[in-house]
């Protein structure tokens, strides 16, 4: 009796996007009342004014300048759809003219080189709306959603939620199978101030920072070029880039 294997895509019913980092290319600052964070847009709650506070994200109008909001879903997806929710009270058209992309990594340096990166185009809302579903055409991939106005005028996004699968998942015979892809970005010469987590020996770069990633709290993989030690090491409380120290002997990767 011949035997068959079923294998099938499974669609996602977990928002993505949910908690991920985020980040504005602006953001509006008030002076009485709390406001307009990237991260309000992935908190979970699709509100906008909350006793007296506005929790959405609100980019500024920065003169000359197309204002977005953007996701780093911090693997690979293949997105299906998104919801996009704006404000309720009024100003519809700060949610309009807007494109909605994914984008797969180009740099080390993730949100300000969305240029240089693959970009595939999910949709274009010419006009204001209060909430919206987005579907992308099949197959498009990447690690970033972004929404991106094609004015100079404000956007304002009180929820963003992201419907998709890991890229090259798939279920097999009833078991899960699936291929994560992770990033580091090289810093040569250089050591990093950040809480040492756990120590071990490594013969390369790329193997101190293969153990970097297994670990869920390692933010970076210090290897020690002349002793072949690998330090991994945790988010210092003074951020990356001044606790970065040059240091001929040493090579910091951090994961994104």
């Amino acid at each position: 009796m011949s035997k068959s294997i079923l294998v099938f895509e499974a669609f996602s019913v977990v928002n993505i996007a949910l908690k991920k980092p985020s980040e504005l290319s602006s953001m509006y600052e008030p002076p009485h009342y709390e406001c307009c964070d990237s991260d309000y847009a992935v908190d979970g709650y699709i509100h906008d004014w909350v006793n007296g506070d506005f929790f959405c994200a609100h980019t500024d109008h920065v003169e000359d300048k197309q204002e977005w909001w953007s996701v780093d879903l911090q693997d690979v997806y293949t997105i299906d759809y998104t919801y996009i929710y704006g404000r309720t009270d009024c100003c519809v058209d700060t949610l309009a003219n807007f494109d909605v992309e994914v984008i797969s990594p180009g740099t080390c340096n993730r949100w300000n080189n969305f240029a240089i990166g693959n970009i595939f185009h999910c949709q274009y809302q010419p006009t204001g709306v209060q909430q919206i579903t987005i579907t992308c055409p099949p197959n498009t991939s990447g690690r970033f959603v972004r929404i991106k106005r094609r004015d100079l005028l404000p956007l304002v996004i009180c929820e963003l939620e992201v419907y998709g699968n890991l890229s090259n998942s798939h279920l097999e015979s009833g078991l899960e199978s699936k291929t994560k892809t992770a990033y580091a970005c090289g810093h040569i010469g250089y050591r990093y101030l950040g809480p040492v987590i756990y120590t071990s020996v490594a013969q390369s770069n790329i193997e101190c920072t293969t153990m970097c990633i297994t670990k869920t709290a390692c933010t970076a993989a210090e290897y020690v070029k002349k002793t072949n030690v690998c330090l991994l090491k945790g988010k210092s409380p003074n951020g990356t880039h001044p606790s970065l120290q040059p240091d001929s002997d040493k090579n910091v990767f951090f994961i994104q």
